[in-house]
């Protein structure tokens, strides 16, 4: 979340005549779909259920926690240790150690724009899944967590499965932690960070 804090610092429908008309005499066709269930807490053994609907559920339960972590930071505009507990529950090592540090210039800079909302994330594409890896782009909308008029960006994550030791206080409720939360600056798309894992 807060590294998409700071790269947020930085009609009619035309199709509508299109539709046939209705035929007399013809019985409309009618179909029932049941939308599989989704338990972001397991991971598919078929790789194919690992499709946007399935990574969609696990982002937002992920940002959930996130934004726990966000509303602390900015009611206290320190970097409370509560708050972080949230992210290493769902950021490996390496990523907690960015997020803490961007938080750090966040709060020292602009703690008055911060607003202590969920950072909205709409899974756009799966790039790649990996036996232990997810990498995906999203559409972050920032409108929940800052005062500023931040534009939707587009942002890659990585998810990785995550180990029982990584979330000891169980505020985790996926199978996953993000290791990768990137936005390139100049719009370019980040290296695929599954390839070679």
């Amino acid at each position: 979340m807060a590294l998409a804090l700071i790269a947020a610092a930085c009609g009619g429908d035309d199709d509508a005549d299109l539709v046939p008309a209705a035929t007399v005499g013809t019985a409309p066709t009618t179909t029932s779909t049941t939308a599989r269930p989704i338990d972001v807490a397991v991971i598919p053994d078929d790789p194919a259920q690992i499709d946007e609907d399935y990574v969609q559920a696990v982002v937002d339960a992920l940002f959930a926690v996130d934004a726990e972590a966000t509303k602390i930071f900015v009611a206290t505009k320190t970097l409370d240790e509560r708050g972080i507990d949230y992210l290493e529950a769902i950021y490996t090592e390496d990523e907690v150690e960015r997020q803490v540090n961007i938080w750090f210039q966040s709060l020292a800079q602009r703690a008055d724009e911060l607003l202590g909302g969920t950072l909205l994330n709409d899974v756009q594409r799966v790039i790649d899944v990996a036996d232990d890896c997810i990498y995906i782009e999203v559409e972050s909308d920032y409108s929940e967590v800052t005062t500023r008029d931040a534009p939707l960006t587009s942002n890659y994550l990585g998810l990785t499965p995550k180990d029982e030791d990584d979330d000891p206080e169980g505020r985790n409720p996926t199978a996953w932690m993000l290791f990768m939360d990137a936005v390139n600056l100049d719009g370019s798309e980040p290296e695929n960070p599954c390839e070679g894992r």
